[in-house]
């Protein structure tokens, strides 16, 4: 097998596209920045003398100074938290009073991860009156985006009664065997009615996963 090397762009280019998006085109610009603080890492240890002096007055100086310190505070801000899934009967009450009035079907998915908390939430389809097609890519689509570490999926069913139909339970089966595939299990899947919910983990017909032991890539 032939290995493929992927190009990234250096940090030098990286800083001139964010100049060159500020106003800032001319490569002078990008040299004087270096100059001054030889990497982006190091801004963050330069001095207020040496900040003021590398802006000069300048506002597009300034406005990559800040962005620079966002994105310090952004890497270490912790992940927003959602709520934690303790058990299903806690999770299906929270989403009845979500979705047991809704007059259309609406489909969401929650992301979890290896703590069983949940990290995303999205409402991937509203669908009409008596019906609520998606495709299991939408779904895992929420998941990969996330760093997911499971899912669970929650649809109403506008008529009030929430046990689940034929075409429900196919499309559980589907997308157990989709997160059997991507290594991101289906957890459960409730159905929300008006004054009851269904759980297929809670009724024991949640499909099953096996764990196959995936075989490293071998290159030459």
């Amino acid at each position: 097998m032939q290995r493929v090397q992927l190009t990234t762009q250096t940090e030098p280019q990286l800083v001139g596209r964010v100049l060159v998006s500020l106003g800032l085109a001319h490569a002078s610009e990008r040299q004087r920045f270096f100059q001054y603080f030889h990497s982006v890492a190091a801004v963050r240890y330069a001095s207020r003398r040496q900040q003021r002096a590398y802006v000069s007055g300048n506002r597009q100086r300034q406005a990559l100074l800040t962005a620079i310190e966002l994105g310090r505070w952004a890497e270490k801000a912790p992940r927003p938290i959602l709520g934690e899934v303790l058990a299903s009967s806690q999770l299906g009450q929270v989403l009845m009073d979500d979705l047991r009035y809704l007059l259309q079907e609406q489909l969401e998915v929650l992301a979890l991860d290896a703590q069983h908390r949940i990290i995303e939430r999205q409402t991937v389809f509203q669908g009409t009156l008596n019906s609520c097609p998606v495709h299991p890519r939408e779904i895992f689509r929420v998941a990969v985006m996330s760093g997911a570490a499971t899912v669970i999926v929650a649809h109403n069913h506008p008529s009030g009664q929430p046990q689940p139909s034929t075409s429900d339970r196919a499309f559980m089966q589907r997308l157990a065997a989709c997160g059997q595939l991507m290594g991101i299990p289906l957890l459960d899947g409730f159905v929300v009615g008006l004054h009851s919910y269904f759980s297929f983990k809670e009724a024991g017909i949640l499909p099953k996963t096996v764990e196959k032991r995936i075989e490293p890539l071998k290159t030459n």
